[in-house]
């Protein structure tokens, strides 16, 4: 006859890897749509509806028409907003670059 803590012991076992399965599930990568429409744009974007159909009808911003309805592709827009990205300027260097040019002005005049 089987050793009933055996028994115990592999069904707690069994028990604890469906525990952690359900806790930890495998990932399933499912394949990013590169094609997106309005709603995932002002996601991306960080845009409300308003401005983005004010930048489509400007064309300032990658637009497509399907019908009547405004297609995006995720990479053109993300490397839009890339382009549109300003790096944050320390104000001490405006200063410094200011004063020397008004310096040079200055020494030029003489």
């Amino acid at each position: 006859m089987n050793n009933p803590f055996d028994v115990i012991e592999a069904r707690l076992s069994n028990i604890e890897n469906l525990l952690l399965d359900m806790k930890h599930p495998a990932k399933v990568s499912e394949p990013i749509q590169d094609r997106i429409d309005l709603n995932d744009a002002c996601q991306l974007t960080g845009s409300s509806k308003s401005q983005l159909y004010k930048l489509t009808m400007l064309n300032e911003i990658p637009h497509q028409k399907f019908g009547k309805r405004l297609i995006f592709s995720r990479k053109e827009l993300t490397a839009w907003m890339e382009s549109r990205t300003v790096t944050p300027v320390n104000p001490g260097d405006v200063m410094d670059k200011r004063l020397a040019e008004s310096a040079n002005k200055k020494l030029l005049k003489r």
